[in-house]
């Protein structure tokens, strides 16, 4: 059985490695016996993997922890170019739908020729359907997540910006104790669903690429 402050010391090893320059996110397991058996690290492309493990092994090292690099695993993200068509989370379709008092709102994205559904409930009021709206939204792309990382909707409305309307959006992404804002607009052209949607997937567009790797290098050292 594993000592009961593995959890504790497993947080603390992740919050310190997600410190390290170009690291994104860092998820460590330990043995039964307490020991650090797996450690898995998400960086950009900026260094190569063999200075992270190194960099890893040193953090862990000064903390009185030796770690063997082979049980180091890093994923490297490519540089950003410019997001393909293929690259980008296409909307394929929403609805929204009256049940008593509340409504029931469905939107279904697509990405990499993978589809993906999310719904959510609020109450039959203007500014429920929009929450309820964005809320299916983010349930979507939640699914296509391969990371720790778990998304909540803080705050959405449509508001007027000169002559115009505009939604906003306020997601939160939770990664253990890290906690990360972003906020999407877009214009109302048409319907304000619409707009709830986009704006949506805008909040979180800039990092979707890095919560969708699913591939991990292992360097050789």
């Amino acid at each position: 059985m594993a000592p009961p402050d593995v959890d504790a010391r497993a947080r603390e090893y992740e919050a310190m490695i997600r410190r390290i320059k170009d690291v994104i996110s860092a998820r460590v397991m330990f043995s039964a016996d307490g020991q650090v058996e797996e450690i898995h690290v998400l960086a950009s492309g900026s260094r190569n993997a063999k200075q992270l493990v190194r960099d890893v092994e040193s953090l862990l090292m000064a903390q009185g922890t030796a770690v063997d690099h082979k049980k180091i695993s890093v994923a490297l993200l490519a540089p950003e170019t410019g997001a393909s068509e293929d690259e980008r989370i296409r909307i394929v379709g929403f609805l929204v739908s009256r049940q008593g008092k509340t409504v029931e709102a469905r939107v279904r994205l697509e990405y990499r020729g993978a589809g993906a559904e999310g719904a959510a409930q609020g109450p039959g009021t203007g500014n429920g359907r929009i929450r309820a709206i964005a809320e299916a939204t983010l349930s979507a792309v939640q699914r296509f997540i391969k990371v720790s990382s778990v998304l909540f909707l803080d705050d959405c409305g449509v508001v007027q910006v000169g002559t115009k309307l505009a939604a906003a959006v306020c997601v939160l992404e939770l990664d253990g104790d890290v906690e990360q804002t972003y906020i999407g607009t877009c214009l109302v052209k048409h319907d304000e669903l619409d707009a709830v949607v986009r704006a949506t997937l805008d909040a979180v567009n800039r990092r979707f690429s890095l919560w969708a790797v699913t591939q991990r290098v292992s360097p050789t050292i």
